[in-house]
């Protein structure tokens, strides 16, 4: 099992401008000194002022914090963590690619992986909020042939200085878009997403299968889909990864939203944990992307160096 921790999260106790800065700066450093496999950004634009009046089954008291949407742009992000970084992996959970110009998006996802040293993770969704899609002007019924063709034209730009894609919505011929990708033969796509076409989407894209907040029996209901999709696209099962974007609450730990008297999973003491781990392991999981949960700076950072000493010392990269 791999570790990958989310430094703009849904669980990020920092909801402010200055108070995000000093976030990040930290876990950055403290992920890349505690030697983690890879760091992870999020994705989002805009959101309704009224989020908890729209979606009050998801966002309020007792549900997820509506001000955690307040994130930092995904690839500035990134590009800031990869300059303070050099052995780190640096991954998006998960762009939304319908929101974006796909050849402009490309060239700067590829300058990334080239000034990183080759240590970009791509995590890629469709999207799922229509006040967002009608804000960025993008079309929310046509979110899957947007990401697809966007995906089309990165892959096509690691093979070829001058790629070839023609779409509905890409459209690229006779064109030099430099530069290349820094890794080879590409960099990783993890898909993200719990659909049915999300497990297509892997099988015809990605190198790994990104869920979000899965049980270990959901995935394990799951992996047959993906196998038999994978088949379908001429693919060996073997070749494609599963993991998984969640959060983890370390014992001691009691937020204002999501608290329960009922211990959920990946939450409680370090032993509760690494047996919630294990079941993932069984289920087919070999990476998690965390959200360290904390009331503050100090204690997520608190909490991610037990983790590290607790939990992470218990299973093998």
């Amino acid at each position: 099992m791999k570790f990958g921790i989310a430094i703009t999260t849904s669980v990020n106790p920092a909801t402010t401008s200055n108070g995000q800065a000093g976030y990040v700066k930290a876990m950055t450093d403290e992920i890349e000194r505690l030697e983690f496999d890879s760091l992870w950004v999020s994705d989002r634009t805009v959101y309704p002022h009224d989020l908890v009046d729209r979606y009050p089954e998801q966002y309020g008291p007792g549900l997820a914090d509506p001000d955690a949407q307040n994130v930092l742009e995904a690839v500035t992000t990134l590009s800031y963590a990869a300059g303070r970084t050099e052995n780190v992996r640096l991954g998006i959970s998960v762009l939304v690619l319908p929101f974006r110009n796909a050849v402009l998006n490309t060239k700067m996802l590829n300058t990334l992986d080239v000034l990183s040293g080759g240590r970009l993770i791509l995590g890629v969704g469709t999207g799922w909020m229509p006040e967002e899609f009608a804000s960025m002007g993008a079309s929310f019924d046509d979110r899957g042939h947007l990401t697809d063709e966007h995906l089309d034209l990165f892959r096509a730009s690691e093979s070829s200085l001058v790629p070839t894609v023609s779409g509905n919505h890409v459209n690229l011929k006779g064109m030099r878009l430099f530069p290349q990708s820094g890794q080879r033969p590409r960099v990783p796509v993890w898909i993200g997403g719990n659909s049915k076409r999300a497990l297509r989407r892997t099988a015809e894209y990605g190198d790994n299968w990104h869920c979000i907040r899965l049980t270990p029996e959901e995935i394990a209901g799951q992996k047959p889909l993906l196998e038999e999709a994978c088949i379908a696209a001429g693919r060996d099962t073997g070749d494609v990864g599963i993991s998984i974007r969640t959060s983890v609450t370390m014992g001691g730990t009691e937020t204002e939203h999501g608290h329960s008297e009922q211990r959920g999973l990946m939450s409680g003491e370090p032993a509760q944990i690494i047996e919630d781990i294990e079941r993932y392991e069984t289920a087919g999981v070999d990476y998690m992307v965390l959200s360290v949960v904390g009331n503050s700076t100090q204690e997520t950072v608190e909490n991610l160096n037990r983790f590290d000493t607790e939990v992470k010392p218990h299973f093998s990269n």
